[in-house]
């Protein structure tokens, strides 16, 4: 990944991973819910990670799983996926779809928002703007 301007450097989120209780409850259920090329497995059962369109991962840890260097998935996480508008109605039936009705919140900029929970208690959001779009509103105001 080659620098932004003014040398400032670029990055993205490469992955997350959330605590969950059961694997393969939590793993059907975002196999369902979001676009992936893939899903890698853990050779030991304890964790897998959805492979995103982007090559990001969203990982899924069994509660208690170690990483490297002691690390550990998040419990009680919020996350939020940036969609495009046209697309809001689809993730919306997908939830419901799996026994979710999310709650649903316009911005001030007009964008609109998902929220659900998932069966382990994360809070995921599905939103038709970025952060900057939001800063820009908040910083004209």
């Amino acid at each position: 990944m080659s620098p932004g301007p003014h040398n400032t450097p670029r990055l993205r989120l490469l992955e997350v991973h959330l605590e969950v209780d059961h694997l393969s409850r939590a793993l059907d259920f975002y196999t369902q819910l979001l676009p992936h090329q893939g899903v890698v497995r853990w050779r030991d059962g304890s964790a897998a990670a959805l492979v995103l369109a982007d090559g990001s991962a969203f990982g899924l840890w069994l509660r208690g799983k170690k990483g490297l260097f002691d690390g550990e998935g998040g419990q009680h996480v919020h996350f939020a996926f940036q969609i495009a508008e046209q697309d809001y109605d689809l993730f919306k039936e997908r939830l419901r779809k799996l026994g979710i009705t999310p709650d649903e919140h316009r911005w001030e900029n007009g964008a609109r928002s998902l929220y659900f929970f998932d069966p382990d208690g994360h809070q995921g959001e599905f939103m038709t703007c970025d952060w900057a779009a939001l800063q820009s509103n908040k910083s004209s105001q």
